[in-house]
């Protein structure tokens, strides 16, 4: 293993940097640094006074000579007091009795494959994961003691003592502690946290903790030139890579309420919360009321209903659930905040389940209905690793409780505070999924979140998966990967592209009971394809309608795109022509580059597939299929929207957004 890790990132072809909006403003003075041209390597032994043990630690894992190259790093860099303090902790005196797994570990753990200032982050996972293959926290907290000044923290213990030093293959920044990434599966890690004892007392009762210790895939393999050196393919005029993960893994998130925020509610033990936990679920599901109330562990159970529906099958940082900022600031530059907040939908553990999550600018939201501050169900907001360590040491200390470290970030999962007692009640089914449902496809299956594929700002690189989990290939094996992001016509900048003679099949997302008009959204190019959809059950899919050659653009009479006037109502009565052909323009709250609008795209739009009663009981599939022979065909899937009747035939048009 130590070996096969160490080749994945020796061998590395292109590692990036990306741009996120940062804790605070400016660093302070003594934090700026003059750079001189030093590698990696340069800069910690030119200074043994500080970081002598940790060059030691680097030379004995075989990573030093690394530092020394060419490439974009992030060393986070302990000084030697902090290895000699981690050295204490496990009984040791020197790092000459650290084993050889020992040095690899710590090394893997503080070296980024990627360059990152604290200029480009934002509160919230850092986006390249370590060597370890373990995404690391970026948080930040005001120092009293020295007038207020920002600090900056990762994995919400090891303090940045200094910070963004420039060196010629990366930057350098000073830790004040040993990163120790924890361990522990997800059901440990939060019974750990003093603060959560009464949502963990349930999460066990429930034996919804037993579901939460699976990790690794130890069937998935994959050879190593297609991890490091990438498969090279013909796309749209230009070569491009494709690599596959390393490993394939289930990570969880669970969102939590402190004991406070149950005792604000006033849930005070665990015999209250089973009784807000039935109050809640009897009305949702009448027909189950009073037939499982004491079998804790039956999935139709309320507290293991509600337990269920605060546990997603993702691993979700906060800066990660509607979109990355990374590369650029998609949010301002290509969402219009007036029109949307980006948001996307999860599938929960909650059987028949979903969950929005909005990103206004006041922060994360879960099942917030409206746009920006004005809303008509406000949600239950989740709070930022920063805010979660101030809550969880305040809510200590006023508990009487010993002030612990906190680490948000298990071996298999995250979890993170929420402000409000979630459930998924009437409100939530019949206001707030009341609207719109549009299934990015990055979040459609948990495997691209897991593998850590969103967000992608690599330029030519994509990542590929030949295992997707709740997809099928029919035994057909076209190139699929998550396209890179750049500015591109897609809402989010995310989606899969399938090359090849494709034939791929996946799951569907739960919906509400609703009849709901089903709409796959895409965008035209001549090296596309002539594609047969079908949808329903898994062995009982049906054709919908005719083949659909999506390499005709819009201004074909097929379709009958025609750009906008300054006259709304022929503007609605093109949008009615297209909508009789089985077309709709793209939405008009999405800007390619923040300049060109999705809707004034006569390559963009949206085909309607069908119009169905769906029931959340069941299972839906849809399946995708190259009819004609083309292996170099692509197709970019880019969302699928799940349109409620109320809004697609209501007593108001249906707006454009």
């Amino acid at each position: 293993m130590r070996l096969k890790k160490y080749t994945i990132y020796l061998f590395s072809l292109l590692l990036f940097s990306s741009s996120f909006v940062a804790c605070s403003d400016e660093p302070t003075e003594e934090n700026y640094y003059t750079f001189t041209g030093e590698m990696v390597s340069d800069y910690l032994t030119n200074r043994p006074e500080v970081y002598s043990d940790f060059v030691e630690i680097l030379q004995r894992s075989g990573l030093f000579g690394m530092m020394a190259t060419y490439g974009t790093y992030t060393c986070l860099a302990p000084t030697n007091d902090a290895i000699n303090n981690y050295l204490h902790q496990h009984g040791k005196n020197s790092v000459s009795e650290l084993t050889q797994e020992e040095c690899d570990t710590i090394s893997w753990n503080h070296i980024i494959p990627a360059t990152y200032f604290t200029t480009d982050l934002s509160d919230g996972n850092i986006p390249t994961p370590n060597m370890n293959d373990r995404f690391l926290t970026f948080s930040c907290d005001s120092d009293a003691a020295r007038g207020g000044n920002v600090m900056y923290y990762i994995n919400m213990a090891s303090k940045l003592i200094l910070r963004d030093d420039s060196v010629e293959n990366g930057v350098v920044h000073t830790l004040d502690r040993v990163i120790q990434p924890s361990s522990s599966y997800l059901p440990e890690l939060l019974r750990e946290d003093k603060n959560i004892s009464l949502f963990t007392q349930a999460l066990f009762l429930t034996g919804l903790s037993d579901s939460l210790y699976a990790y690794m895939d130890n069937t998935y393999s994959v050879g190593l030139d297609s991890i490091n050196k990438g498969i090279v393919f013909h796309r749209s005029g230009a070569n491009y890579y494709m690599y596959y993960p390393a490993t394939r893994t289930k990570r969880f998130t669970a969102l939590v309420e402190t004991n406070k925020v149950f005792a604000d509610a006033g849930i005070n033990n665990l015999d209250d919360l089973k009784h807000y936990a039935k109050e809640v679920y009897d009305v949702m599901y009448p027909n189950d009321a009073g037939m499982y109330d004491d079998d804790w562990t039956h999935r139709k159970n309320p507290l293991n209903r509600f337990i269920a529906y605060h546990i997603l099958p993702y691993y979700g940082a906060i800066n990660d659930f509607t979109i990355s900022e990374s590369g650029i600031d998609y949010k301002t530059t290509c969402a219009m905040p007036n029109l949307i907040d980006c948001t996307d939908w999860y599938t929960t553990m909650m059987p028949g389940t979903i969950m929005k999550m909005s990103s206004p600018s006041e922060g994360l939201f879960i099942n917030r209905k409206g746009v920006g501050t004005n809303y008509s169900v406000r949600g239950t907001m989740v709070y930022t690793p920063s805010e979660m360590k101030t809550i969880h040491n305040q809510e200590l200390e006023d508990a009487g409780l010993p002030i612990d470290t906190l680490n948000q970030q298990a071996l298999n999962g995250i979890y993170h505070y929420i402000d409000g007692v979630l459930t998924y009640n009437t409100t939530t089914r019949d206001i707030v999924f009341n609207d719109r449902i549009r299934w990015n496809v990055v979040t459609i299956s948990n495997e691209f979140l897991n593998a850590g594929a969103r967000g992608n700002t690599n330029g030519q690189h994509l990542m590929g998966f030949k295992q997707v989990d709740g997809w099928d290939f029919h035994g057909v094996n076209p190139t699929l990967a998550l396209r890179e992001r750049s500015v591109w016509n897609a809402t989010y900048s995310d989606a899969v592209d399938l090359i090849g003679q494709f034939d791929i099949s996946f799951k569907l997302p739960p919906v509400p009971a609703n009849t709901y008009e089903i709409r796959f959204a895409y965008g035209a190019g001549n090296d596309r394809g002539v594609v047969q959809i079908y949808f329903g059950e898994k062995n009982k899919m049906q054709p919908m309608g005719l083949p659909i050659d999506f390499r005709i653009w819009g201004g074909d009479p097929s379709i009958g795109w025609v750009a906008d006037t300054d006259d709304n109502e022929e503007n609605r009565a093109i949008d009615k022509a297209m909508h009789n052909r089985g077309f709709m323009k793209d939405m008009d709250s999405w800007n390619q580059g923040g300049v060109n609008n999705l809707r004034a795209n006569n390559g963009k739009y949206r085909k309607i597939l069908t119009t169905q009663a769906l029931d959340p009981s069941k299972e839906y599939w849809l399946r995708i299929k190259l009819v004609i022979e083309n292996p170099e065909a692509e197709l970019p899937i880019n969302y699928f929207e799940f349109c409620p009747k109320s809004v697609y035939a209501g007593l108001t048009a249906e707006d454009t957004h």
